[in-house]
């Protein structure tokens, strides 16, 4: 049933019982006019016909005339009193029928009024129900999302590293390039050799040096490197080497991507530490060497190899804990 159509049938009922309530009372009021009335018309045609007679002819009869004016109303309006009294329990029986009926009335709109509560109610669970699977299908559209928005700063973060990568060659071959100058006989010497490979014999023996002067004796770690810097400078070959790889971008390029994949955003840690793998796994053993050199006297370096593990194979191979790895580049 529409809307409409309900709200006309709950009109028409309610005028219904108005009117009907309205003609009762009317109904009512008349008989309650028209009962006395009534009662006094047929008094009045059956009063029997007083016939004219000689006094001695009712000396047997009961003297009337001898009773008050009050005695003979009561004797004619008694009955009527009696006739009101019917009427009473006439008009206390439509009362209670009447009562019955509003309470019927009032049962049937109760009735009603709980069916439009179930009725809210129902439409109240469903609404709720809907708003839960919408609430749902938003939690998992943004979880979507969230991965979506995930897997692409992923794919986006591997996109830009594969190519820095790349350039690691170019930087390499450039500070592999050692400068050839001096006497001609000292030319002759180095003219064959590298950059990374003359500072990788000097950091095999300068370290192989320090190990075997300073033995199992506990050393500062500033005293380490202060060793280690006046040992590979005090070499002509290996202190030109190491001069000139320090003016190179190679350390910068080193340094660059380590930061490169600290700072970047929208990847957990396991990503970077994936990414940080991959950088380093590129890292030949000679590049190392050359790299824990490098660390001697720049600070934020050696913080950063200790910090992700660049010399763990060489530390887990130290037996004995007295290399320079183990000494300067433990956690």
């Amino acid at each position: 049933m529409s809307k409409n159509k309900r709200e006309r049938k709950e009109r028409y009922w309610q005028n219904f019982e108005i009117l009907s309530i309205f003609l009762s009372l009317i109904f009512i009021a008349a008989i309650w006019k028209m009962y006395p009335a009534t009662l006094l018309e047929i008094d009045e045609d059956n009063k029997p016909i007083a016939v004219a007679s000689k006094p001695s002819q009712h000396t047997g009869l009961s003297n009337d005339e001898k009773k008050s004016y009050f005695e003979k109303i009561g004797e004619k309006y008694g009955t009527y009193g009696d006739a009101y009294g019917s009427l009473n329990t006439l008009f206390s029986g439509w009362a209670f029928a009447l009562l019955l009926i509003s309470l019927f009335m009032q049962r049937q709109e109760l009735q009603a009024q709980r069916k439009e509560l179930a009725a809210q109610r129902d439409e109240i669970s469903k609404a709720n129900d809907i708003a839960e699977q919408q609430m749902l299908i938003t939690e998992q559209q943004a979880d979507l999302l969230e991965k979506q928005i995930k897997e692409a700063q992923v794919q986006n973060f591997f996109n830009i590293l594969f190519p820095l990568l790349n350039r690691k060659k170019t930087y390499y071959e450039i500070a592999d390039e050692l400068p050839v100058f001096g006497s001609s006989a000292y030319r002759d010497s180095i003219k064959n050799e590298s950059t990374f490979k003359t500072l990788h014999m000097a950091a095999l023996k300068i370290y192989d040096n320090f190990e075997k002067s300073h033995g199992d004796g506990f050393i500062h770690k500033d005293e380490i490197l202060k060793s280690l810097r006046k040992m590979i400078v005090e070499i002509p070959p290996y202190g030109l080497a190491y001069s000139y790889l320090k003016g190179t971008k190679y350390k910068e390029y080193f340094l660059y991507i380590i930061n490169f994949i600290e700072k970047f955003e929208g990847i957990d840690k396991k990503d970077k530490e994936v990414g940080m793998s991959i950088f380093l796994s590129d890292f030949s053993t000679r590049e190392l060497y050359i790299i824990s050199l490098l660390t001697i006297e720049n600070e934020i370096l050696m913080e950063k190899v200790i910090e992700h593990k660049v010399f763990r194979s060489f530390i887990e191979a130290d037996r004995n804990g007295n290399s320079v790895f183990s000494l300067l580049f433990s956690e």
